[in-house]
């Protein structure tokens, strides 16, 4: 046996010399090829298939001794052989040179050596067994050359044994030996391979390739075509293509077609050269070559795309050259924005494998230098430039037409950080050719950015070039690590883009990741959750290779325990879902034993949701499961830093969860910039991560319950009832203190959830996944569906409103209406919010196209970005998007299909929880307790009512003392006041209440009037004891209302305007009026008229929408007047009316208007 002397070395190609009897004497000496290092299997692979003491597998009938073995093949290695003799039991041992001149080996043993061993033909079938051996180890990769020299070998064979002449054998020998060294140097510098040739064969002199010369190489063969595809498809072809950016450059489409062939395994050789018609100086460094192999099916006769392959044309600095394998992806799409480097696998191929030869070429990449091309470029107009800023709230570069990318780049040294984006401006060049990326150049080096954040467009799989992402990169390092870690997800795809493991983006995120553990920790579960990526699977198991041997064993340590929680986790979903109904609870309970015994031997473990929750055992009794289709898992752990708190967590399993992870980010985002403008919205976000395919955890938010629940705790029809959520605040805050408390939080969060809803589109919106803290916060869950991908039934889509904002909310945020200006508040904090974000809105559009390419089922084309550009409107001015925000607002308040599809929900929980549960018990507020009730009332009237989200009816009510006062009371109230007196006077005989709920959008209020009139005359006329009750509980409230509520101090009719001018443009926003009433005294159906005076010709006439039945209404609408040239001279008349009867009117001097400002102006009784 022969074995390498050379430290670390293993055998890889077996060659060994014939093997002779003499007396008692045996010898036998193999030789191997040193490769270097190499993995042990294929070690034990090739010396298990032909071990050197069997004489029936290894025949040892290769290579003459007399064959000089090629220097670049063996160099100096040194070899071990051993020799056995039957005379002893310990064998010769012997350590020549591969090379040396003095064959001591022949000397020794086998003098003189046998003459023609490979005249015989049995021996050349061993010879070529062995090299078939050789290439099916290579990936079933048989080159051209190998197949030239074993039919020469072949051939060499048909020599009769008598000739003397040894140099063919020699020279098919040789040859062959040289095809099977030339094959493993391809194979290992193209592929992850752990070895290769001590030394590397010489290269073939240079062709005569250019810059100037056009690209041009040989696709050879795909090699290892399966057999089902021999059987299936006829004949096989392919196509080529040059693709930038995700663009194709160049495409050339191969027609020849060509059966499979079977030489020593099935392969397709087609020998084609392709030629590109454009010279490689025009080539962008980063141009990635992309080559798809198309089969004719035998039964269909289409052509059918079977695999592709793609290869950067500079992998490294120099154009890519010589001889090439591509591991082919089978059976799988390809968009073009999805060719990167980072799908170009260099594991070992398991598949069809691609031979391409190249060139021989030593031609590099020549950076281009930064030119300015300005030439007689003339300076912008005014309009030009207005124009350019117009463009620049496009914000994304996908989102701009060809001609618009024209401008841009047409006037791309007057584009500046003030009035454009870096991203628009280079995402608008023409190609990517030498003289228009010395362009880009020049404009990337006099660019002063305003913000690192802008520089997240640059990162994007619209800018491949290695020198424009490096300069982003640099801004990026402006970050500080909290800053860095609420866009790490975006970071994380990006990487797919980059170039190498030693990018500048890499180096980034791994130097953070020592720097922060959050960091570290949020990256490692990135990494880990993006390996389930089909195409980028290698690449992020690379990425999270380098991050773990950053990290250090303490920490990997807390990354293996995470990983067995989770797994842990995830067997006992499974078990718990596959169980039958019955034996569900008992199988969860036995499984939590594995949970325990973890915690026994680990102690302490760190939650993957948050590095900082560290947890040390389970709560076994407070773990349970939903029954939902998937069955998640509650688990409630105990806080290692508070034992007297659980922290728990949701285990979901068949689920997503990468897209709430987005949209809870983009939240988070959005709430940060909330802040920081000074504005907290009292926004709930809970925690969410993805932890595999399909599966993750989610954090529990405390106290919280379903809005679902608290419909079902009001009744079959409680989604129906306007007071439904009034009435469970007012059950858990019996202190007006903190029910106030409740009040301002669900008033921000409320409005913080209606804008963020709408700008995402998150749809699928029903009670079941809108919760309510006991604190008053409102938020929302399940973001399953996102960017208007509502369910549809039919053609109708399910989500019908822009947000959900319902009547109840406004009822409660409006105290059953008594505090009507509170949704004036409610509208202006929802338009104030909504305008802040849209500052931003390059950001988040950025944001969601970083995630294109995530494999996100509903972020994956341009349409979803343009849904979220519809919704920002960056192109509005603020009074602009403030008018249509309330629009919106107004939408969703009157969208009654919400309410049907919450009664649905109900319905259906209901139905498979059994009967609805007992509604909670109705509290009479603290404050009709508190009145004087030695006061009587003599009669009560109802004048009429006030139609907002719910009827405010106005009651006379008149006093034994004849004191009149007017009050308004919802017909709630009104209940309220029947329920408490049925309690309390269980004895009297009560009039009968007409209680009757009523459909929306049916006109019942006439009705009431007259039955509830009924019902007070009939109260007030009975017992005394009764009026005096029905005076302290409800009717004589003027003054409690007006010290406890929001009301206004100033009662008097009012119009809130907003009047800007520019250039000559006059622009009039109005927003709200209050405390307006017809003659009556009723509310008023009003709208606005607004007139220019002076006005000859009469045709400054502009009026507003009606807003129905409302004492205080909201418009938020604009009245523009265009060719207005001055304000000098000018009055505005504002006259209110409704239905044609007058309410109010105003004169505003222009002249003396302060601009831009919100101001109330009194309403007068009269036109002027």
């Amino acid at each position: 046996s022969l074995e390498n002397g050379t430290p670390g070395g293993i055998s890889f190609c077996r060659s060994s010399v014939i093997g002779r009897r003499r007396g008692n004497i045996f010898y036998r000496a193999e030789m191997h090829t040193y490769l270097g290092i190499i993995s042990s299997h294929v070690l034990f692979r090739i010396r298990n298939a032909s071990p050197a003491f069997d004489l029936k597998a290894n025949t040892g009938k290769i290579w003459s001794v007399a064959t000089k073995f090629p220097s670049h093949i063996l160099g100096e290695s040194k070899f071990r052989i051993s020799i056995w003799t039957d005379s002893s039991p310990h064998p010769l041992l012997l350590t020549p040179h591969a090379v040396s001149n003095k064959w001591y080996v022949s000397t020794v043993c086998l003098s003189p050596p046998p003459p023609y061993v490979c005249c015989q033909q049995h021996k050349v079938d061993n010879v070529i067994e062995v090299a078939k051996a050789i290439c099916s180890v290579l990936c079933f990769v048989e080159t051209k050359d190998i197949t030239d020299a074993v039919k020469k070998l072949r051939a060499v064979s048909l020599v009769k044994a008598q000739v003397k002449d040894t140099t063919l054998i020699k020279a098919a020998l040789t040859e062959l030996s040289m095809a099977i060294s030339c094959l493993i140097c391809v194979y290992s510098s193209s592929f992850d391979a752990n070895f290769q040739l001590s030394s590397i064969p010489e290269c073939p002199s240079c062709a005569d390739i250019s810059l100037d010369s056009q690209l041009s190489f040989t696709v050879y063969a795909a090699h290892n075509i399966p057999e089902a595809w021999v059987n299936s498809y006829k004949v096989f072809s392919f196509s080529c293509s040059l693709t930038y950016a995700g663009k194709t450059i160049c495409q050339v489409k191969i027609c020849k077609n060509i059966p499979v062939k079977r030489s020593f395994f099935f392969l397709i050789d087609w020998n084609e050269k392709i030629n590109f018609p454009l010279r490689i100086k025009a080539l962008p460094r980063e141009t990635m070559l992309t080559i798809k192999l198309l089969g004719v099916n035998s039964a269909s006769k289409n052509t059918e795309v079977l695999a592709w392959a793609c290869s950067p044309l500079y992998p490294k600095q120099r154009l890519i050259h010589g001889s090439v394998l591509l591991s082919m992806t089978l059976y799988s799409t390809l968009t073009t924005t999805m060719i990167t480097p980072g799908i170009c696998s260099t594991d070992t191929p398991t598949s069809v494998t691609l031979q391409i030869d190249f060139p021989e070429t030593n031609l590099e990449f020549i950076k281009p230098e930064p030119e300015e091309r300005r030439g007689d470029l003339d300076e912008p107009t005014e309009d030009c430039l207005k124009h350019i800023s117009r463009l620049s709230q496009m914000c994304s570069v996908l989102l701009l037409s060809e001609q618009q990318k024209r401008i841009l780049w047409f006037y791309r040294y007057y584009c500046n950080n003030q009035n454009c984006s870096l991203p628009l401006v280079l995402g608008s060049a023409p190609s990517w050719d030498r003289m228009t990326v010395s362009e880009m150049y020049a404009v990337l080096r006099r660019w002063r950015f305003s913000n690192p954040l802008e520089a997240l467009g640059l990162l994007t799989f619209s800018f491949p070039d290695k020198d424009i992402r490096r300069t982003a990169v640099q801004q990026i390092e402006n970050m500080s690590n909290d800053e860095l870690l609420e866009y790490l997800p975006q970071l994380v795809q990006v990487l797919k883009f980059e170039w190498s493991l030693e990018s500048p983006l890499v180096q980034l995120l791994l130097n953070r990741s020592l720097q922060s553990i959050q960091v570290a920790h949020q990256l490692y579960w990135l990494l880990k959750n993006a390996q389930n990526e089909v195409h980028f699977k290698i690449w992020y198991q690379k990425l999270l290779a380098a991050l773990q041997f950053c990290a250090g064993k303490a920490l990997n340590n807390e990354f293996s325990k995470e990983e067995k929680l989770t797994g842990i986790l995830e067997d006992i979903a499974k078990k718990v879902k596959a169980a039958s109904d019955a034996k569900r609870k008992e199988v969860l309970k036995v499984e939590l034993n594995r949970l325990q015994r973890f915690f026994q031997e680990v102690k302490f473990c760190r939650l993957p949701l948050n590095p900082a929750l560290v947890v040390q055992g389970i709560k076994a009794d407070l773990c349970s499961y939903f029954t939902s289709n998937a069955f998640p898992l509650k688990i409630s752990f105990v806080n290692a830093n508070a034992p007297s708190g659980n922290i728990n967590v949701i285990f979901k399993m068949g689920d997503d969860l990468r897209q709430d992870m987005l949209v809870l980010q983009i939240i988070r985002v959005m709430d940060s910039i909330w802040l920081q403008e000074g504005l907290d919205m009292q926004m709930i976000i809970y925690r969410c991560l993805s932890t595999g395919k399909g599966q993750g955890l989610v954090q529990m938010v405390p106290d919280a319950t379903t809005l679902a629940k608290i419909h079902r705790e009001s009744g079959l029809i409680g989604p129906l009832k306007e007071n439904t959520i009034k009435k469970w605040f007012r059950h858990h805050h019996p202190l007006e203190s903190s029910y106030q408390e409740a009040i301002r939080n669900f008033f921000y969060s409320c409005a913080g959830w209606c804008v963020v809803t709408f700008i995402l589109g998150v749809c699928d919106r029903h009670n079941d996944n809108i919760m309510l803290t006991n604190a008053g916060h409102m938020f929302h869950i399940d973001f399953g569906r996102f960017l208007g991908h509502a369910q549809t039934f039919g053609s109708i889509k399910r989500d019908r409103a822009p947000f959900i904002f319902t009547s109840e909310m406004e009822y409660f945020i409006t105290e059953g209406g008594k505090s009507p200006q509170r949704f004036q508040e409610f509208v202006e904090l929802c338009c104030r919010a909504y305008n802040i974000v849209r500052k931003h809105s390059q950001l988040f559009l950025n944001l969601l196209e970083m995630m294109l390419h995530a494999g996100l089922p509903e972020l994956n084309s341009i349409q979803d970005l343009k849904y979220v550009y519809d919704n920002l409107r960056p192109q509005d001015s603020d009074l602009q998007a403030t008018s249509y925000f309330t629009r919106k607002i107004k939408e969703s308040l009157e969208c009654f299909p919400v309410k049907l599809n919450n009664l649905i929900h109900t319905l259906v929980q209901m139905s498979v929880t059994g009967s609805a549960k007992p509604p909670a018990p109705e509290t009479v507020p603290q404050e009709w307790m508190m009145l004087n009730a030695e006061k009587s009332i003599a009669r009560a009237t109802i004048l009429g009512f006030n139609k907002k989200s719910d009827p405010l009816y106005l009651v006379q009510v008149v006093q034994t003392c004849n004191v009149v006062t007017f009050v308004e009371k919802s017909f709630d109230q009104f209940s309220k006041l029947h329920s408490h007196l049925q309690k309390q006077f269980p004895s009297c005989a009560l009039p009968e209440f007409p209680y009757s709920w009523h459909l929306p959008f049916t006109d019942l209020e006439h009705k009431r009037v007259k039955d509830l009139n009924l019902y007070l005359k009939q109260l007030l006329s009975g017992p005394r004891k009764l009026a005096n009750v029905s005076t302290c509980l409800a009717l004589y409230q003027k003054i409690q209302e007006a010290s406890s509520g929001r009301q206004s101090t100033d009662h008097k009719p009012g119009v809130q305007l907003v009047i800007s001018y520019e250039s000559t443009r006059l622009t009039i926003m109005l927003k709200h009026m209050r405390n307006i009433r017809l003659p009556d005294g009723s509310a008023p159906s009003a709208h606005a008229e607004f007139y220019l005076l002076p006005d000859p010709y009469e045709v400054s006439q502009r009026k507003t929408r009606t807003a129905p039945k409302s004492s205080d209404p909201t418009y938020n609408e604009i009245v523009v007047y265009d060719k207005v040239t001055e304000l000098q001279g000018h009055i505005l008349k504002l006259v209110v009316k409704s239905k044609g009867t007058f309410v109010g009117a105003v004169n505003i001097q222009l002249c003396s208007v302060q601009l831009n400002e919100e101001k109330w102006y009194p309403l007068g009784n009269s036109v002027i």
